[in-house]
C-alpha cells in the first residue's frame, strides 16, 4: 500500500466541491482512477431521475481467486464543502476551519481506490471487488435507494465505509426511519380587531410540539430511538391570526415496534393539539428506509473481524441510530455492514481525521478482498 498516494488521493477528493446533487467532479475523478487500475466502470442514469449532475458509479475489479465482495462509499458531502483547504498537524488532518473537511465520506472513497490500486500492484490472491460510489447519500440515501439489485450476487457481503469511531468498528444495527409533514389549518382573522374570531394554526402546532415532548418524557423514546421536529413555517402577517402552519420532522429506532410506537404517539399528539384548539391537521408519514440488525456471528461480520485482525486491529461492534446507504442495500436482500473510517466531528467545521485512521481504513479494505479469497 502506498500511504503517500492514499493521502494525495484523499486531499484531491476533499478539494473537489461536491455537495449533494453536484457530485460530477468527484465521480469523474474516481472513474479515471479506477479505469487506470483495469476496472470496468459504469455511471448509471440515476442522476437524471433524482436531480444530480451524475449517477452512481459502479466498478468491477476482476479477482484472481473465487468469490466477490462489495465495497461502497458516497460521493456527496454536507455544506460547507466548497473551497476545502486540508492541512496536517501532528498526524491529524483538518480543514482551515471555514469548511468541513469532507472525511464523510471521502475517507471511504479514497481508501477503496487505494485498496484497488494496491491489489492490482501487489498481486496475489484476492476476490473480485465491486465498488459502488453513490450520490445524494446526505439528503436521504437517494442514489443507493435507486441502485439496481442486479449488481449483487446472492450471499455477497457488502461493506459500507461510512461510520465514525475507531477503525475496526463494525455497526450491527441501523434504524427504521420515518419522516413526516403535518399541515395545521386554523381560521384567519384580524389579530387586533377580532382575534377571538380566529384559530391560530401556529398555536396548534406549538401545542403539538409540547405534547410530543411530554410523550417523550413519559417514555415514548428510549435507547437507539429518537424523534425530532425539524422545521416549522406558517402565518401570513403579524396582524393576522395564522390560518396555516406546517411542521416537518422525524422519528427513528433500531426496533421496528419501537419506531411504530413513537410514530403513533407523535401522530396522536398532533391530532389532539389541533382538536383542542379547534384546528385541523393532516399528517403525512413516509418510511424513508427500513432498519436492520445483524448477529455478531453473521458471515459478513466474521469476515470483517478476520480482516481487521489481519492488519493488527482488534474488531469491535456497535449499534447505531444513524442511517446510511446500508439501509437501502439491505432492502435489496444484501448483507450490508457499515464499518468505521475514523472520521470525527463530521458535519461540522471542527471535523478531523487521523492519518493513521485513513491508512488503516485502506488496509482493512485490502484485507477484506484477500480474506474473501481464502
Amino acid at each position: 500500500m502506498n500511504e503517500q498516494r492514499l493521502l494525495d488521493t484523499f486531499f484531491d477528493l476533499v478539494k473537489l466541491p461536491c455537495p449533494s446533487r453536484h457530485e460530477a467532479q468527484a465521480a469523474a475523478y474516481c472513474k479515471e482512477a479506477l479505469e487506470a487500475c483495469g476496472c470496468t466502470v459504469e455511471i448509471d442514469d440515476v442522476g437524471e431521475r433524482i436531480g444530480s449532475d451524475t449517477g452512481n458509479l459502479y466498478a468491477v475489479l476482476p479477482g484472481t481467486a473465487p468469490g466477490s465482495i462489495v465495497m461502497t462509499a458516497h460521493l456527496d458531502c454536507v455544506q460547507p464543502c466548497e473551497g476545502v483547504s486540508p492541512r496536517i498537524v501532528d498526524g491529524v488532518i483538518r480543514s482551515d476551519g471555514t469548511t468541513i473537511l469532507g472525511g464523510d465520506d471521502k475517507v471511504g472513497v479514497a481508501s477503496i481506490i487505494e485498496a484497488v490500486r494496491s491489489l492490482v500492484e501487489e498481486g496475489g490472491s484476492y476476490s473480485t471487488v465491486k465498488v459502488i460510489f453513490s450520490v445524494q447519500e446526505e439528503v436521504g440515501c437517494c442514489g443507493a435507494r435507486e441502485f439496481s439489485s442486479g449488481s449483487f450476487e446472492p450471499g455477497e457481503p457488502c461493506y459500507v465505509f461510512d461510520a465514525e469511531g475507531d477503525v475496526g468498528l463494525v455497526c450491527l444495527a441501523a434504524p427504521f426511519y420515518y419522516s413526516f409533514e403535518a399541515r395545521f389549518s386554523g381560521k384567519a382573522s384580524h389579530a387586533g380587531v377580532a382575534p377571538q374570531d380566529g384559530i391560530s394554526a401556529i398555536n396548534a402546532a406549538a401545542l403539538a410540539i409540547e405534547k410530543m415532548r411530554l410523550r417523550e418524557a413519559l417514555g415514548a423514546v428510549g435507547d437507539y430511538c429518537a424523534s425530532n421536529v425539524g422545521t416549522i413555517s406558517g402565518g401570513s402577517a403579524n396582524n393576522v391570526v395564522a390560518p396555516s402552519c406546517t411542521l416537518t420532522g422525524e422519528c427513528r429506532a433500531i426496533d421496528e415496534d419501537a419506531v411504530e410506537r413513537v410514530r403513533a404517539a407523535m401522530d396522536e399528539a398532533m391530532h389532539e393539539a389541533a382538536a383542542e384548539l379547534g384546528a385541523t391537521v393532516e399528517v403525512e408519514w413516509d418510511l424513508e428506509y427500513r432498519g436492520f440488525r445483524l448477529s455478531e456471528d453473521a458471515p459478513a461480520v466474521a469476515l470483517f473481524n478476520r480482516a481487521a485482525r489481519r492488519v493488527g486491529l482488534e474488531p469491535s461492534t456497535v449499534l447505531s441510530a444513524g442511517g446510511t446507504d446500508a439501509n437501502m442495500f439491505v432492502n435489496l436482500g444484501v448483507e450490508a455492514v457499515v464499518v468505521s473510517t475514523g472520521m470525527t466531528n463530521f458535519h461540522s467545521v471542527d471535523e478531523y481525521l487521523k492519518v493513521d485512521d485513513l491508512n488503516n481504513t485502506a488496509r482493512i479494505a485490502i484485507a477484506l478482498a484477500r480474506e474473501m479469497a481464502v
